[in-house]
């Protein structure tokens, strides 16, 4: 299947391309039960976080679903980390 990772469906019971972190049809918890659901994704995200970060990055995102803003806050989460990772490992290639 193929991913489009410019656009993320957070509707639950979602399908297609753009509903990789979309959870189960039924799912009704709230922000904190969406992000223990997302945990199980983390691979995904932190694949997704490296086509949003670094010299050849993604430059649009556009989220929407019912969980949107925790889905955002997940990512920039991931994506920050990404970067901190990526600029120390940049920093011990020049010592």
């Amino acid at each position: 299947m193929i991913c489009d990772y410019s656009r993320i469906d957070t509707t639950p019971g979602a399908v297609g391309e753009n509903a990789m972190f979309s959870p189960p049809a039924g799912f009704e918890g709230d922000t904190k039960a969406y992000w223990s659901w997302l945990k199980e994704l983390e691979q995904e995200l932190r694949f997704m976080a490296r086509l949003f970060t670094g010299p050849n990055r993604c430059q649009s995102l556009t989220v929407i679903g019912p969980y949107a803003e925790a889905f955002q806050a997940a990512f920039r989460k991931v994506c920050d980390q990404r970067e901190r990772e990526r600029l120390a490992f940049a920093r011990n290639q020049t010592k």
